[in-house]
């Protein structure tokens, strides 16, 4: 997609709002996206410090260039500080077929005025008349209408007064009905529904608007845009990111790096599997119960972000065989691993069970490969084995001599290797651990072939 998106606003120095949060949304949702920014702000998440407005022509002169470069789609207004910048951000527009999404800014989300009083009169008079779509939160309603907004009736009143100013529709946004907005335009109302999420809302704003001003620009009707404008930011809040001391940023990329991240990740445990699968060597490491190769996406939370191979491999006569394909959220076993030990290290995401034996120590033990171990004799009742076990061993290895936190702050490092010898009912089982499936995978062969190696006998 070659469309370019414009965004009219501030910089938010903490990146969570403003045109920073403009420019991600757009990005991910496949759009080019310019700027003119109206006032730079020195905040964080705690709130606003300080706000140093651009002068009119500096605001205009950014406009007048895109504009002569680029084909605009869409564009949308945010922070607009001043009633002068107002007026000359109207000017370049109102002869201009670009449709324009007016996010009224007045106050931030963490705090602080953005909107000079006097301009909201100035916004009201010369910007809504030619917007597509004014997107006004309950407070931001009111200070335009006057009407107080609590409730669906009265967001339905106070949208209505908006298209009274010019506006050909608006959407007084939900996040303080429950979740619900409202559309108002001409031929009615409707509500579009959405359940209340839970997140950091620092951006939010920002980033309805964005999303609304892209799905614009692909030609979809309001009513759709809107949806899936509200949906996007929802995913938003759900992935937002806690930095700071304040409220946590939203994270509009944060969808989009997910997707990116398991399609890796499958690749990943493929290639892993393609390796174990054509070693022959390999089939002599497989325990009863088969092995399981999985590795975890960044963040993982549960099993739904670790993908592994469905049904296990096992052994088939001289072969290593796949029961099935590589999922997410097929195996709760490697899963529990996988989250313990990212507990410890974020980054060892990649693990793998294989059989247990005095013999496959001893090659592991050749491999240089460090280790650690755990009994199922001191496992408290009620505890997830694998959970408990990996921690354990992670536990043991850690305060051995020797080991040294990195001086970085990370957790450090984590065994390659975590055996146990079983226990009433239970497998003997080693653990490999690693930061990808494909590294995971090589290991398991090492240790394979020394195994063969130790195997042969000597002429």
């Amino acid at each position: 997609m070659d469309k370019v998106l414009l965004t009219v606003g501030g910089s938010d120095s903490s990146g969570g709002a403003g045109i920073q949060a403009d420019i991600k949304t757009f990005a991910a949702l496949g759009f080019h996206g310019t700027s003119a920014i109206t006032a730079v702000t020195a905040q964080n998440t705690l709130g606003v410090r300080e706000v140093y407005p651009l002068a009119p022509e500096a605001v205009a002169a950014q406009i007048e260039v895109l504009i002569e470069d680029f084909e605009i789609s869409a564009a949308k207004t945010g922070m607009l500080h001043s009633g002068k910048i107002a007026s000359r951000v109207a000017e370049f527009f109102v002869n201009k077929k670009i449709p324009m999404v007016v996010d009224p800014v007045i106050e931030a989300e963490a705090g602080g005025r953005l909107l000079e009083s006097p301009a909201l009169d100035l916004l009201c008079e010369r910007l809504i008349p030619l917007a597509r779509v004014v997107t006004p939160n309950i407070f931001e309603a009111e200070a335009i209408t006057g009407i107080k907004v609590s409730d669906e009736k009265s967001a339905v009143v106070a949208g209505k007064a908006i298209l009274d100013l010019g506006a050909e529709a608006a959407i007084v946004t939900g996040g303080h009905l429950e979740g619900t907005d409202v559309l108002v335009t001409e031929k009615g109302h409707h509500l579009i529904c959405g359940e209340k999420v839970t997140g950091g809302n620092h951006g939010v704003g920002c980033t309805y608007s964005a999303a609304l001003t892209a799905f614009l620009a692909r030609g979809w009707n309001l009513d759709r845009a809107a949806k899936a404008a509200k949906k996007f930011a929802a995913a938003s809040v759900k992935r937002s990111i806690d930095v700071g001391r304040g409220a946590s940023p939203v994270n509009p990329l944060g969808k989009t790096l997910e997707g990116a991240w398991r399609f890796d990740v499958l690749m990943e445990v493929q290639r892993g599997v393609d390796l174990l699968v054509d070693e022959s060597a390999f089939r002599h490491l497989i325990p009863e119960v088969g092995s399981n190769l999985g590795m975890a996406i960044f963040g993982a939370s549960g099993p739904e972000d670790v993908a592994a191979v469905e049904g296990r491999m096992v052994r088939v006569g001289s072969r290593v065989k796949a029961c099935g394909s590589v999922r997410f959220g097929v195996s709760s076993h490697v899963a529990r691993i996988l989250l313990s030990a990212m507990s410890f290290d974020p980054e060892v995401r990649a693990g793998m069970n294989i059989r247990y034996g005095p013999d496959v120590l001893d090659a592991i033990r050749e491999s240089g490969l460090s280790t650690s171990h755990f009994s199922r004799e001191d496992e408290p009742s009620g505890s997830k084995t694998m959970s408990w076990g990996t921690g354990e061993a992670i536990k043991r290895f850690r305060s051995s001599p020797g080991f040294e936190v990195d001086e970085s702050g990370s957790p450090g490092s984590v065994p390659q290797v975590i055996w146990d010898r079983g226990g009433h009912g239970k497998e003997p089982m080693i653990r490999l651990l690693g930061f990808s499936a494909l590294e995971v995978a090589d290991i398991a062969v090492r240790i394979a072939r020394n195994l063969l190696v130790r195997r042969e006998p000597i002429n």
